[in-house]
C-alpha cells in the first residue's frame, strides 16, 4: 500500500517500484491525496500489477462518480483496477467530508448495486437505477457503449452487520490491520460466508493489511491512531474490553502516551503488525488468514520522505523473500 500522503509523481514512481520488486498489487489509501487520480498515477508506469483502492470512502463521493472513474481506470489499465469501498466512520465522515450516513450499512449496499448498475449501463449504452437509498435514471448522459470488463469491488468493514453485507454484494473484503487471527477466523469468515449463501455467491477474497514499520514504538503510535470506539468489538473479542475502556478513555482526556503504552503493552502483540525486520516472520503468521496481503507503512507523526524510506525498505525485504 502506497504511503498516504504522496502526490501523483511520487505515486508514479513508487508503483514501479514496486511492480519492479515483484509485487502483486498495488493499494491507494484515501487518507490525504484524492484516491482514483493516485490511482491513475500508479497505472501509469505498470504493466502487470493490479492497482486498486484499500479503500476509497464511499459517501462522500455519489456511487455514479465513483463508477465512472472506476470504470475508466479500469479501460485505461485493461482490466488492472480493484475498486475499494468503504464506509468510514461517523466521526470522519462528519469531519473530514461534512456527510453523515444515518443507516451505513445499508447505504453501502445499495451503493454498491448503484455501481454496478452504472458499470451495467456503460457497458451496454443505456439503463437505470432505483434503490432505497440511491436512484440514478440516466447514468450514460452522452451516447456509447463500452466493452471493456468491470472492475472488481471490495467493500471494508469491521462490525459482523457491515462484513455480512460485504459477502452478499462485494468480490473482495477489505479487512483492517486492526485485526487479530481469532477475529478474523471466528468473526469475519463466517460472517462473509452468510452474506455470500443468502446472495447466493462466492464468498469473497480476503485481504488483509498488515502495517509495517522500523520499531514497536511506530508500529504503537500507529495502532493508537486507529483505536476507536466502532473497532473496540475486536478488543472485546479477545477478552481486553476492560483494556479497550482504558484506552479509549485516555484518548478521550487526551491522555495519547497513555494509550500509546497500553496498546503496546497489552494489544499490540495480537494486531495485524510487524517490524521490517521480522516482516518474513509476520507473512508466515498472517498468510493463513487470507487470501492477500496488503503491506502497509505508518503515516502518524511521519514525514512524507521518512514514510518513502520505510516504504522501500519493505520492497526491499520483498524481494530478498
Amino acid at each position: 500500500m502506497l504511503p498516504g500522503g504522496l502526490g501523483m509523481d511520487s505515486a508514479r514512481r513508487l508503483a514501479a517500484e514496486s511492480e519492479a520488486a515483484g509485487a502483486e498489487a498495488v493499494w491507494i489509501a484515501d487518507v490525504r491525496r484524492e484516491p482514483y487520480l493516485l490511482s491513475a498515477a500508479a497505472l501509469m508506469d505498470t504493466t502487470k500489477i493490479e492497482v486498486g483502492t484499500n479503500v476509497a470512502v464511499a459517501f462522500p463521493r455519489s456511487p455514479a462518480l465513483t463508477a465512472q472513474a472506476a470504470w475508466d481506470l479500469n479501460g485505461w489499465s485493461r482490466g488492472r483496477f480493484v475498486l475499494g469501498l468503504g464506509s468510514q466512520v461517523k466521526g470522519t465522515l462528519e469531519n473530514r467530508f461534512g456527510v453523515s450516513a444515518e443507516h451505513p450499512g445499508p447505504m453501502l449496499r445499495d451503493y454498491v448495486h448503484a455501481v454496478r448498475a452504472c458499470f451495467s449501463s456503460y457497458r451496454e449504452g443505456h439503463g437505470r437505477y432505483e434503490g432505497p437509498h440511491y436512484r440514478i435514471r440516466q447514468p450514460v448522459f452522452m451516447p456509447g457503449a463500452d466493452d471493456w470488463p468491470e472492475p472488481a469491488v471490495y467493500v471494508a468493514g469491521v462490525n459482523p452487520v457491515m462484513t455480512e453485507i460485504a459477502g452478499e454484494c462485494a468480490d473482495g473484503f477489505a479487512a483492517h490491520m486492526y485485526s487479530t487471527e481469532a477475529y478474523l477466523d471466528e468473526v469475519i469468515r463466517p460472517a462473509l460466508a452468510r452474506g455470500a449463501a443468502s446472495a447466493g455467491r462466492s464468498e469473497p477474497v480476503v485481504l488483509l493489511s498488515i502495517v509495517v514499520a522500523p520499531d514497536r514504538e511506530t508500529l504503537a503510535r500507529q495502532m493508537t491512531t486507529y483505536t476507536v470506539p466502532g473497532y473496540r468489538r475486536v478488543l472485546d473479542h479477545s477478552g481486553l474490553a476492560e483494556e479497550g475502556s482504558a484506552i479509549l478513555a485516555a484518548l478521550a482526556e487526551r491522555r495519547r502516551a497513555d494509550a500509546q503504552r497500553l496498546i503496546d503493552e497489552k494489544v499490540l502483540d495480537l494486531l495485524a503488525v510487524v517490524t521490517l525486520e521480522d516482516l518474513p516472520a509476520g507473512i508466515r503468521r498472517w498468510a493463513p488468514h487470507a487470501d492477500r496481503l496488503a503491506l502497509s507503512v505508518p503515516w502518524f507523526g511521519i514525514p512524507d520522505a521518512q514514510q518513502v524510506e520505510i516504504f522501500r525498505g519493505v520492497l526491499a525485504a520483498l524481494e530478498r523473500l
